[in-house]
């Protein structure tokens, strides 16, 4: 039976990444709508990444967010890279499938009581794929972009209204059918001055006016530094990722800052199995590919004797980043071997070389010890 659940498992996500046409990743355009809306709960059974209504292109409206020391060397946006087909199929690979994890009863509101009921080998096995195909549904990745860019636009300046009244003064479209991202929204100085609406400004007024559910006004206190790391250390760091998918837009500095952090936080701790077979995981990932932080999560891949996860990390790294030394001199070894990809990795690009090294040593003797060179995830 065991065997037969794996060969249906593997056939479940063999569809995926074939890109099938019933269940496919489709990857249309690197802008989203909401990332509130990517829960993967929807009714949908495609995975889609979805464009933002009424976004323009990503090189004029959005600039890229991260670590101060590293924003120089990374201008392009990253919402580009992410949504590469290739990096979209390793972060896939990457996050894996634990149906039990994904499954795991989290207390909440409205949560239903587990059924048991008696099926024949045929019916559960048909039970198993459905729930395989959900369960990717649910692990679908909130997209990664760069900070959005500031509203500061004004639109006519009226000096004769000076006066009329001590507070601003906000106007909002309430059109039926108007896309949130569409919806104009302005304000009135005190000295006359009409302006566009800042983004600040403009999500007040939309969640007043069109609440989202799971959004509040305003900073939650749970995002605030001080109580953030207090979070952070207790562990919770998927449920801060989520509370942050349902509190900001994607874009939202914010959001990235609170990302980021629980990102940086993990990988401090090495705490990367608390987000596996998560939706976070293949963002996270990335988030250290693109800012080259890679060498623990790959230590960590090496130590669970996982060459093939360490592989595609290498690989994620190359694509991302296709001039960096190690790209190129793989690129000239048509016949090199797992070992030696990640061997050229840690001599050229790895920022803890004697790290990455000492652990690919490690693994050589591990495998030497036990007479195996078999791959193992």
């Amino acid at each position: 039976m065991a065997a037969s659940m794996k060969c249906a498992w593997a056939r479940c996500l063999s569809t995926i990444l074939l890109n099938s046409t019933k269940h496919r990743c489709q990857i249309s355009q690197p802008l989203y709508a909401s990332c509130s809306n990517i829960t993967g709960d929807s009714g949908n059974d495609e995975i889609i990444f979805r464009k933002a209504e009424g976004e323009g292109g990503t090189d004029q409206t959005r600039q890229e967010a991260g670590p101060a020391d590293d924003t120089k060397k990374h201008r392009r946006d990253p919402g580009k890279a992410f949504t590469d087909v290739r990096v979209q199929k390793i972060l896939l690979r990457l996050t894996g499938l634990d149906l039990d994890k994904v499954y795991e009863y989290r207390a909440a509101k409205g949560a239903g009581v587990a059924k048991v009921a008696l099926m024949s080998d045929q019916q559960l096995k048909k039970v198993y794929e459905s729930a395989s195909y959900k369960a990717l549904r649910k692990l679908q990745m909130p997209p990664v972009l760069g900070a959005r860019e500031p509203i500061d636009e004004v639109l006519s300046e009226d000096p004769e209204l000076e006066g009329l009244n001590t507070s601003k003064l906000v106007f909002i479209d309430i059109s039926q059918r108007v896309p949130l991202k569409k919806r104009t929204i302005v304000v009135r100085e005190p000295n006359g001055t009409l302006r566009k609406a800042s983004w600040e400004e403009r999500d007040v007024t939309l969640q007043k006016y069109f609440p989202q559910s799971g959004r509040k006004i305003g900073l939650p206190r749970m995002f605030q530094q001080d109580n953030l790391e207090c979070m952070l250390d207790d562990g919770k760091h998927e449920y801060i990722l989520n509370r942050a998918c349902s509190q900001f837009e994607i874009d939202d500095p914010e959001y990235i800052r609170v990302t980021q952090r629980t990102y940086e936080h993990i990988d401090g701790n090495g705490k990367f199995e608390d987000l596996r077979s998560t939706r976070h995981f293949g963002p996270m990932i990335f988030y250290f590919t693109y800012y080259k932080k890679i060498d623990k999560l790959l230590v960590a891949f090496l130590e669970e004797e996982s060459l093939e996860d360490s592989l595609d990390l290498v690989k994620l790294y190359h694509i991302v980043h296709p001039s960096c030394k190690s790209a190129e001199k793989v690129a000239s070894m048509p016949d090199a071997t797992p070992l030696e990809i990640i061997r050229a990795f840690a001599e050229m690009d790895a920022t803890q070389k004697s790290l990455v090294q000492q652990a690919i040593q490690t693994y050589e003797k591990e495998c030497d010890s036990t007479g195996s060179t078999q791959l193992r995830r």
